[in-house]
C-alpha cells in the first residue's frame, strides 16, 4: 500500500523551513551590519568577533536550506576568493607571523559568504535587508550631523581646526564611505518611483550626513557614482532625480558650517533651521516634478538659508572650512603612500606579509614619522600580500563586477535600483583607493549586502517574481 499524502505534506515543509531559515539568514546579516557600524566599524576585534559569528551563522542557516550548486561552486568569485585567502595565509606564514594572515582571509571569505547568503534570500526578505541597510545609514547620517552640530566627541573629529561627521564609526572617511555608497541606492530607488517623498528626505538625509564628514574621497566617489547612474539611467532621469536630495544636502550643510570651525561656538540652532530647510526642499523637488515650479522653490529656500547662513557669520565658516578641505594638499598620505611604494620595490613579489608594513618617512619638519596605513587599500595589499596578492584581488574584483553587471536583466530589484547598487559599488571603489576602508570590515559587509540584494539567485532556484516600487 502507497502512502500518497507524505509528498505534499513534505514539500509544504521543506518550503516553510526554507522559508524561515533563508529569513532568518537575512536579518542575522542585517544584525552584523548595525553592530559593526554602530561598533566603531568593527575595527577592534571585540566587535570583528561577535559580526564574524552572527556571518557564520547566517552562512549556514542559508545553505542547509539551499546547498550550493555546482555552478555556483564553479563561479570564479568563489575560486579567487578561496585563492586570496589561501594567499595571505601562506604569505603571513613566510614572514614568521602564522595567524598574521588569518584576518585577511576571513574578510575575503565573508564576503563571498555574505552574497551567497543574499542570493538565496526571497523578494520580500531583500526588501527588508536593503531597507534596513538604508534605516542604519540614515542612523548614521543622524549621529555624524549631531556630533557636529552639538560638539559630541563620540560623533564627531576634530582635526585641521575644523569639527567634522564621524560619526559611530569614529572615522570621518569612514563614515562617508558608508553614506555615499547607501545614498547612490536610495537615488537609483528614486529613479524608479519618481516623487517619493520618503526616498526624496532619505537621499537628501544621507548626502547632508555625507557632507558633514567634509571627507575629499566621499566627495569624489558620490561624483563617479552619480556619473554611473547617468550612464545607466540616462542624464535627464538621474539629474531630475538627484537635484532635489543633492540642493536640500547643500542647503542643509549651509546650515552646519558655522558649527564646523573649532575656534567658534557651535550654532545648534542655525543647523537645526539649514537641516529642515534642506529636506523641505528635497521634498518639495518630489512633488514639483515640472522644472520651473522646483526652481522657483528652491531658490526661495536658498535665498532664505543664505539669509540665515550670514547672519550666522557663515560666510568666515565657509572661508575656514574651505581653506582646510577645498585643496589637494595633503603631505603625510603622500610621505604614507611614498614609503609603500618603496616596500613594494623592496619586495615585489610577496610584500612584507600581512599587518607587517611599516610606513615610515621624514616629515616637512625633518622629524620620523609613521602610518599604519596608507589610504589606498591596493597599494596597501600590494605592500603587504604583494604582486602575487594584487593580481589576486584584482581577480575576485573583477569576478564580482562581472556577475553584478550579468545580473542587469535578471535582477530581482529592478534595473532603476541596479543601477544604483552598480553606481554604489563603482563609489566604494573609488574611495578604497584614498582611505582605508577595508580595515573597517563593516563597511565591507555593508556594501556586499547591497551587491547581494541586486544579484539574481542561483540558476535551479528562482526567488518569488519581484516586487516593483
Amino acid at each position: 500500500m502507497v502512502v500518497t499524502g507524505a509528498g505534499p505534506s513534505h514539500a509544504r515543509a521543506d518550503r516553510a523551513w526554507e522559508r524561515w531559515s533563508t529569513q532568518l539568514a537575512g536579518l542575522l546579516l542585517l544584525v552584523a551590519a548595525t553592530a559593526g557600524l554602530f561598533g566603531q566599524g568593527a575595527y577592534y576585534p571585540s566587535v570583528q568577533r561577535p559580526v564574524g559569528l552572527l556571518i557564520a551563522a547566517a552562512t549556514l542557516l542559508a545553505l542547509a536550506a539551499r546547498p550550493l550548486t555546482g555552478d555556483e561552486l564553479r563561479r570564479p568569485p568563489v575560486v579567487a576568493a578561496l585563492a586570496l585567502a589561501a594567499w595571505a595565509v601562506l604569505d603571513g606564514a613566510l614572514v614568521g607571523g602564522a595567524g598574521a594572515g588569518v584576518g585577511p582571509a576571513l574578510l575575503v571569505v565573508g564576503v563571498v559568504a555574505v552574497l551567497l547568503v543574499c542570493r538565496r534570500l526571497q523578494q520580500q526578505d531583500r526588501e527588508v535587508l536593503v531597507a534596513g541597510v538604508i534605516g542604519l545609514g540614515l542612523l548614521v547620517a543622524l549621529t555624524g550631523w549631531l556630533g557636529v552640530a552639538l560638539r559630541a566627541d563620540g560623533w564627531a573629529f576634530q582635526a585641521q581646526g575644523l569639527w567634522r561627521a564621524s560619526s559611530t564609526l569614529t572615522y570621518p572617511n569612514a563614515t562617508a564611505a558608508v553614506l555615499a555608497p547607501i545614498g547612490l541606492v536610495v537615488l537609483g530607488r528614486l529613479l524608479a518611483t519618481p516623487g517619493s517623498v520618503p526616498l526624496a528626505l532619505a537621499a537628501a538625509g544621507l548626502l547632508a550626513g555625507l557632507a558633514a564628514t567634509m571627507s575629499r574621497a566621499g566627495a569624489l566617489a558620490l561624483v563617479v557614482g552619480l556619473v554611473v547612474l547617468a550612464g545607466l539611467q540616462g542624464l535627464r532621469a538621474t539629474a531630475r532625480a538627484a537635484a532635489g536630495p543633492v540642493a536640500g544636502a547643500m542647503v542643509a550643510l549651509t546650515g552646519l558650517l558655522p558649527s564646523m570651525p573649532a575656534a567658534s561656538p557651535p550654532r545648534p540652532a542655525l543647523a537645526l533651521v539649514g537641516l529642515g530647510a534642506g529636506l523641505a526642499l528635497a521634498a518639495m523637488a518630489a512633488r514639483l516634478r515640472r522644472w520651473p515650479a522646483l526652481a522657483l522653490a528652491g531658490g526661495v529656500l536658498v535665498a532664505a538659508a543664505a539669509g540665515l547662513l550670514a547672519s550666522g557669520g557663515g560666510d568666515v565658516a565657509a572661508r575656514t572650512v574651505a581653506q582646510a578641505r577645498v585643496n589637494l594638499a595633503s603631505p603625510d598620505r603622500t610621505g604614507a603612500l611614498q614609503a609603500a611604494l618603496r616596500l613594494v620595490d623592496q619586495q615585489p613579489l610577496t610584500g612584507t606579509g600581512p599587518g607587517h608594513a611599516e610606513l615610515r618617512w621624514k616629515g616637512q619638519d625633518h622629524g620620523g614619522q609613521r602610518f599604519a596605513y596608507v589610504h589606498n587599500e591596493y597599494l596597501q595589499t600590494t605592500a603587504e600580500l604583494g604582486l602575487v596578492g594584487l593580481v589576486l584581488l584584482a581577480v575576485l574584483l573583477v569576478t564580482i563586477a562581472r556577475m553584478l553587471w550579468r545580473a542587469r536583466a535578471t535582477s530581482p530589484a529592478g534595473p532603476a535600483v541596479w543601477a544604483g547598487v552598480v553606481a554604489a559599488a563603482a563609489a566604494f571603489a573609488i574611495h578604497s583607493g584614498f582611505d582605508f576602508v577595508w580595515h573597517l570590515p563593516a563597511i565591507v559587509l555593508t556594501v556586499t549586502l547591497l551587491v547581494g540584494a541586486a544579484l539574481p539567485a542561483p540558476r535551479d532556484r528562482t526567488c518569488p517574481p519581484a516586487i516593483r516600487p
